[in-house]
């Protein structure tokens, strides 16, 4: 069962998974896949944040 990722080890597992599951038909498979997709997501805009650009940078 999918659980938080914490580990830059854990977020390559969920992305190997996800990518195994990315045809997926089933249903619990594809539900798997959406709960990864949600703690992989969190997990990198935690582990990889971006900053805001200026307001100069975001008129360019």
């Amino acid at each position: 069962m999918p659980r938080q990722i914490k580990t830059k080890t854990e977020h390559k597992a969920a992305l190997r998974r996800i990518d195994r599951l990315m045809n997926a038909e089933r249903s619990d498979d594809i539900a798997e896949l959406s709960i990864l997709a949600t703690l992989v997501e969190k997990y990198e805009r935690e582990a990889f944040p971006i900053e805001p650009p200026s307001a100069l940078d975001a008129i360019r």
